[in-house]
């Protein structure tokens, strides 16, 4: 039995060995394979990804990039050459705390079919200039068992603590290559194949820092690529869940809308977003 993790990296110097570490230090009664999606970083991101290769080069495979590839595009590379049974997400700028995290998660998937993934509790290490604190996420989870409408809710399932079922007739659609990235859509999608399983324990952490996805996608940007990704699975699903698309999408505008914007627009010229927000809000 075969685990693969999928790890995207771009200038995560700073990083990126505690990442590659975490992975290397895991006890599994199966073969852990780390796959390295290196987006052409600017720093020396690359130059440590080789190093840890040529010192574990049974372990680690390095995907590096001729030219920075983005996101979506690194992360859809890398997931393909991903061949395990079991595939497990962690970016360059995340890290396991837990030696024994894969271990768990196999066992749970391994004995429970039904389940199409696996995630744990996580701390949350904001590291930006002008703010540092570290926090636990969950404080408590009212359930641990999870559904796609509980997946099209607030954001709960840190990639950096997903383990799942590596399914060989699981394709991805095409309108999920449009996607500015893939985390969400995946497992929106990969909540379709089966429930997901969350374990009560805190086995990773996961950083908020000036370069990463949530300080770059943010406001306007944010909304239109969470309406794209949501009326896509819509249309993807035949609208089988779209009263809880709709209040998803009305939690994005209303959560990523510049509210210093909002205050200062004339009535009579309201936003695209601030018009949909309306209509949706007349519909439900």
């Amino acid at each position: 039995m075969k685990l693969t993790v999928c790890m995207i990296t771009y200038n995560h110097e700073n990083y990126i060995s505690e990442a590659i570490q975490s992975v290397l230090n895991q006890h599994a009664n199966f073969q852990v394979q780390l796959v390295i999606g290196e987006d052409c970083s600017k720093d020396n991101t690359r130059t440590i990804c080789e190093d840890f290769v040529k010192r574990y080069p049974d372990k680690i495979l390095l995907l590096p990039a001729t030219s920075n590839l983005g996101m979506a595009k690194n992360f859809l590379r890398t997931l393909q050459v991903c061949d395990g049974d079991y595939i497990a997400f962690l970016e360059g700028d995340d890290y396991w705390t837990d030696n024994l995290k894969l271990q768990k998660q196999v066992n749970f998937l391994k004995t429970n079919p039904d389940y199409s993934l696996c995630f744990h509790n996580t701390q949350m290490k904001m590291d930006r200039d002008m703010e540092k604190k570290e926090w636990i996420l969950h404080t408590s989870l009212e359930k641990d068992t999870f559904t796609t409408e509980d997946v099209l809710g607030p954001w709960f399932v840190p990639s950096c603590s997903c383990v799942f079922t590596n399914y060989p007739d699981f394709v991805l659609p095409a309108w999920f290559y449009n996607c500015k990235y893939g985390d969400l859509p995946f497992m929106l999608l990969l909540s379709l194949k089966g429930k997901f399983k969350y374990i009560d324990e805190v086995m990773s952490v996961y950083r908020l820092h000036d370069t990463g996805l949530s300080a770059v996608h943010k406001n306007y940007d944010k909304i239109t690529v969470m309406i794209y990704i949501y009326e896509s699975f819509n249309i993807h699903t035949n609208y089988k869940f779209q009263e809880t698309i709709r209040q998803s999408i009305k939690y994005e505008i209303d959560r990523h809308i510049p509210k210093a914007e909002v205050k200062t627009l004339p009535v009579e010229q309201p936003t695209i977003f601030t018009r949909l927000y309306k209509k949706l809000k007349s519909i439900t």
